[in-house]
């Protein structure tokens, strides 16, 4: 009855959110390794167990890759290390044409690491290696200037696996809680889809030693109206509890499509723990959603992971039904402001039948949650048309009252 007053008197207006494309950038911390870890390609058993995590990979163009990459960051007084799983279905199909160094590398299935040590985009290395193993290096953009790093590839059952290390040297390890510009890139040729650790958001931040947690999470999956549901597997890395923050941030083309929640929980010293964590698809359209994860430190929250904006797009069913509602406004006020004389035969009953199909379209969105694809893709479509209707009616009182 209410939004039925809204039809009588007041066209609703959606505030769109000024916040929605001001995403933070992805950070990971890179834990101190005790060990290092052998660079064959291998990824032996344990030897990235203690590494940082790096957040689910989102495609370049925005949305989520097909092929999933899990990428591991670790430093010790000698190098950072980088593990990386590339997952592929078809691995003998991969493409590493390129066998000279610094060839067309970034070109055949690659991973391209980034590393702006100077955080002022200043000097920033590229190290690429393709599936065969071939290497690229280049600074600013000149692969002429080497870097001092090495790497081997692996082609496995399902996918391929890299493994590098890029060598401090002269300009020393970096002190915990120093932060670094990076990202981690990957070109799939085959079904021509680039993804990263960042997006299209730039570079995002590195930060060695601090906080000494490790936090994996399962990239977003098709996710639908109502609850969902995130699984992190997070690992404390020190001997001592360390109190933790999780939040969940969804945005979305208006406000009402926002969800934010938070978990604390305690884990023990070197406790490991699988934690699942909800989030909410309040409303349609394209939206993101970003997972963090924090330590509490006294009366400070130090970041150990967030993701890059994770986007998926659902039928904007209450965006056409808001479109559907403003346009039977307009016509009822058309309507009501026309002299009793000029006001069509059956005007009024065409108002009541487009607020009737209105308001059942409305309660099906209610139940969103419950709709398969193409049961919402069916409201959104019929709630198209009502406003077409709608828009249509208005014209034709505006004919009478001319």
């Amino acid at each position: 009855m209410r939004r039925v007053l809204i039809v009588m008197g007041v066209m609703a207006v959606l505030a769109p959110c000024a916040g929605a494309g001001m995403a933070s950038p992805a950070v990971v911390s890179c834990p101190r390794l005790a060990a290092a870890p052998t660079i064959d390609g291998l990824l032996g058993s344990g030897e990235w167990a203690d590494a940082g995590a790096v957040g689910p990979f989102v495609l370049e163009a925005g949305g989520m890759p097909s092929l999933v990459t899990n990428v591991y960051l670790g430093y010790d007084d000698t190098a950072l290390y980088v593990g990386a799983r590339l997952k592929d279905p078809s691995p003998l199909e991969v493409q590493c044409a390129a066998s000279l160094r610094d060839g067309a590398v970034l070109a055949d299935d690659s991973l391209a690491l980034l590393l702006d040590p100077g955080n002022d985009a200043v000097k920033v290395m590229e190290l690429a290696v393709n599936a065969a193993g071939t290497e690229y290096d280049a600074i600013d953009g000149d692969p002429e200037q080497n870097v001092a790093w090495q790497s081997a590839a692996h082609i496995g059952e399902d996918g391929w696996l890299v493994e590098m290390a890029y060598l401090f040297g002269s300009g020393g390890v970096p002190q915990e809680g120093a932060t670094w510009g990076l990202d981690v890139r990957r070109w799939a040729p085959r079904i021509g889809e680039s993804s990263s650790m960042s997006g299209a958001g730039g570079l995002g931040t590195l930060v060695f030693g601090r906080p000494a947690l490790r936090c994996q999470i399962e990239p977003i999956d098709a996710p639908w109206f109502g609850e969902n549901t995130s699984t992190l597997a997070v690992a404390n890395l020190r001997d001592e509890p360390q109190t933790v923050k999780i939040n969940v941030r969804v945005t979305g083309p208006t406000r009402r499509a926002h969800f934010f929640d938070v978990t604390k929980l305690t884990l023990n010293g070197a406790e490991r723990r699988n934690v699942a964590v909800t989030y909410r698809a309040q409303r349609g359209g394209r939206c993101n959603v970003e997972i963090s994860m924090q330590a509490i430190e006294g009366t400070q929250a130090v970041t150990a992971l967030r993701t890059a904006p994770m986007e998926f797009e659902l039928p904007a069913m209450g965006a056409e039904l808001d479109e559907a509602l403003s346009q039977i406004a307009r016509a009822y006020k058309t309507y009501a402001l026309l002299p009793k004389d000029l006001r069509p035969f059956g005007g009024a009953s065409r108002l009541s039948f487009l607020l009737a199909r209105w308001r059942y379209l409305d309660s099906r969105q209610q139940a969103k949650a419950s709709l398969n694809p193409e049961e919402a893709m069916a409201v959104v479509n019929r709630a198209r048309a009502v406003a077409q209707d709608a828009m249509l009616l208005d014209q034709e009182l505006r004919q009478e009252e001319g």
